[in-house]
């Protein structure tokens, strides 16, 4: 599956290592090697092309940073249909460029959340911001904890890192962390002890049903990926394969976030990691479980938490 791939080598192996590194990414690579001059019009000439032949592998040599950056939009089209390869043969250079890439990661997110922010009229300190992204170790928990953080200020406009620290709680994302620690480990004290926890933050039982059906749900996923996944190889092949999964898509989902290709790649390696250690039976039974509590509270309990404790502890046994 394409993808984009960076790699550092001496200019005197350079040669060897583009033939060696084509044939570990194709069977049979069509091999396009571009250089100086040669690489804006190539990346440009091969994305406005119609059809491009699968098996190409094009590799960039020694891009500078802003040439990359003037080319984000082609090379970002491109790194879906076919591998590409961006090789320095300067080490300190390429820590610059993918450095560059992460910067560019961070800078949409942070896009995302002010953009989010002035629906509503209020914008965030940098101070605030930075808190604020320590606190979120999941993407999904952003857009709730922006609604606190909206509701929590009022009127003002100014949302501070005050603010942030009082409103946003780690704990509980740390908590439902460890909820599932503890069911992965069939540790049933610890598992009640977590609930009373959350209990005692005031997190309704469908909140926690909800984070764990999700969860689940992107555990499942990874669990048929297997074949095309393995989390015990080094960060960069694990990265390297990883970003062709959404190519298994022939369209964008709206909730990208109940998607395992469309999560970040830090967090998708978490999961996978967490994902060998639990049975795909296990999680079918944990899930039918949880459709079947989410049916019964809504026609009516008294029982929530009770009802859910007792489900957690009676995956034990599956």
């Amino acid at each position: 599956m394409p993808g984009i791939l960076f790699k550092s080598v001496k200019r005197n192996s350079l040669a060897s290592d583009i033939e060696k590194t084509a044939h570990e990414l194709h069977r049979f690579p069509k091999i396009i090697t571009l250089e100086g001059d040669q690489i804006r019009k190539g990346v440009t000439h091969l994305f406005s092309s119609l059809f491009l032949d699968e098996n190409i592998v094009l590799f960039l040599i020694d891009p500078d940073k802003k040439l990359l950056n003037s080319l984000k939009t082609q090379i970002e089209n491109l790194e879906k249909k076919i591998w590409i390869v961006i090789y320095d043969t300067k080490a300190k250079d390429r820590t610059e460029l993918h450095t560059s890439v992460e910067k560019d990661k961070e800078k949409t997110l942070k896009r995302t959340v002010l953009s989010f922010l002035r629906r509503y009229g209020k914008t965030m300190t940098d101070k605030a911001y930075n808190l604020f992204i320590e606190r979120i170790k999941d993407d999904s928990f952003i857009e709730n904890e922006l609604i606190k953080l909206v509701n929590y200020v009022g009127e003002r406009e100014e949302i501070r890192s005050k603010d942030v620290d009082l409103v946003v709680s780690r704990y509980e994302e740390e908590n439902l962390i460890s909820l599932f620690e503890a069911i992965k480990d069939g540790n049933k004290i610890e598992l009640i002890r977590v609930l009373d926890n959350l209990m005692s933050l005031g997190m309704a039982p469908l909140m926690i049903h909800a984070y764990l059906c999700r969860i689940i749900r992107l555990l499942i996923q990874v669990k048929e990926m297997t074949d095309l996944l393995d989390p015990y190889n080094s960060d960069t092949i694990f990265f390297k394969k990883f970003s062709g999964l959404r190519n298994l898509f022939s369209f964008a989902p709206e909730d990208k976030k109940n998607y395992f290709p469309y999560l970040n790649h830090r967090y998708a390696l978490t999961l996978a990691t967490f994902a060998n250690k639990i049975s795909l039976n296990r999680l079918k039974e944990l899930y039918n479980s949880l459709v079947m509590y989410d049916l019964s509270v809504k026609k009516g309990t008294k029982f929530e938490f009770s009802r859910l404790e007792m489900i957690l502890l009676r995956s034990f046994d599956v």
